[in-house]
């Protein structure tokens, strides 16, 4: 919400300030002999054409990134749903350590993607704790037929988790461009200074101006708040992967943990 603020309130008293000193040098320099207004406006309005444009596509790219993130971790947690069941399918004490793993797992996916400390760097390699798991399930040797079919389902899907920790870490710095964030600011600078060069009543000059501003703010406050859906303005949801925790958590309490570790 301070974000939102910061932005729609920055743009409108730019806006405001930038009509209050180009007024004088506008009317000596372009409206000296006769009224330029008509073909301000004509510049105005091609312009706010192309740039609508470019706003637009961008609005749309930022929340599709932002939709595939969700759903990606909405499936994170369908796994993590689905190998916790079927971790019960193979024999102790395997099946009580893998257990345990999950839940750690649980806790780093939500210490990486959603860090209490905004400013705090995402982690880049491998987790441990998946490849403690895995390590786990190379050294197990299954001993019947239906052991057998677990192991590979569980195998299956610790994979499964690993790619979904990359395609969660990927999309983190799948961002906007920073030279496209040059265009758009360097756009909406523009766009104010051919607002300022109207010829006007100075109050209905500042409404107008203002309120144009105001939107124009709002619009890429949006498109910046949705391009981080982790560290943004507009963050996904962790609750899929909280309730998971919390579940694994009450199944398999820290306080047991080492006791089951020293089996």
């Amino acid at each position: 919400m301070e974000l939102a603020l910061i932005y729609c309130v920055g743009f409108a008293a730019l806006t405001v300030a930038c009509i209050f000193l180009c007024r004088p040098y506008s009317r000596r320099w372009i409206h000296g002999r006769r009224n330029a207004n008509d073909m301000i406006g004509f510049s105005l309005q091609s312009f706010a054409a192309l740039y609508g444009i470019l706003l637009g596509l961008l609005a749309v790219e930022a929340y599709q990134d932002f939709s595939s993130v969700k759903d990606a971790v909405s499936k994170q947690a369908l796994t993590f749903a689905t190998l916790r069941h079927n971790l019960d399918g193979l024999p102790a004490p395997v099946s009580g350590a893998l257990q345990e793993d999950l839940r750690d797992y649980a806790v780093e996916a939500l210490e990486t993607h959603w860090p209490k400390d905004v400013t705090t760097p995402t982690p880049t390699g491998a987790s441990p704790i998946l490849r403690r798991m895995l390590g786990r399930l190379l050294a197990f040797q299954p001993a019947t037929k239906s052991e057998e079919l677990v192991y590979g389902e569980v195998f299956r899907q610790v994979n499964l988790l690993i790619e979904q920790r990359r395609l969660l870490l990927s999309s983190e710095g799948n961002g906007i461009p920073g030279a496209m964030w040059a265009v758009v600011y360097i756009g909406a600078f523009l766009f104010i200074l051919l607002m300022c060069l109207f010829d006007m009543e100075a109050h209905v000059h500042v409404l107008l101006g203002a309120t144009t501003a105001l939107f124009l703010g709002a619009v890429v406050f949006l498109i910046a708040a949705l391009d981080n859906p982790f560290r943004g303005g507009v963050t996904v949801d962790p609750a899929p992967i909280v309730e998971m925790r919390d579940a694994l958590a009450h199944e398999n309490p820290p306080a047991a943990a080492g006791q089951r570790r020293e089996l």
